[in-house]
């Protein structure tokens, strides 16, 4: 027996059910990242505007464009913890009660982490 040997580490083997589910994370990822690149640009500083009535508007469209950009990062780290689900294996099952994720929610809401029980309690819990 050699001393030499390695461990190897071995991604879990990919559920080829799920294949459609990455397909759509990887083109949310791909159109998440664009519409954040579009959202920087928005909330660079411009020009100082002419009057009152400029700034407001100016004011109004970068704070929109911020809070948008906010949502579209937060979406963008959930799609990317699915994808690594998918990838460890786990992609499907609830990240609380460890139930399965029912295909519709999948289908509905490619990134969700919780079954639909475990989301309204949650919820509930925030509100």
């Amino acid at each position: 027996m050699s001393h030499t040997a390695t461990a190897r580490i071995s991604k879990a083997p990919a559920n080829r059910s799920y294949d459609a589910f990455e397909n759509a994370l990887l083109l949310r990822k791909r159109e998440l990242n664009a519409r954040i690149a579009d959202l920087l640009r928005d909330v660079a500083v411009q020009a100082e505007p002419d009057d009152e009535g400029d700034a407001a508007i100016q004011n109004y469209s970068t704070d929109w464009a911020a809070a948008a950009l906010d949502r579209a990062r937060r979406t963008l780290r959930e799609v990317e913890a699915a994808l690594a689900r998918i990838n460890a294996g786990n992609y499907g099952v609830c990240g609380v009660c460890e139930t399965s994720i029912p295909k519709a929610r999948l289908e509905a809401l490619p990134w969700a982490r919780l079954c639909v029980n475990c989301a309204e309690r949650n919820a509930e819990g925030r509100g």
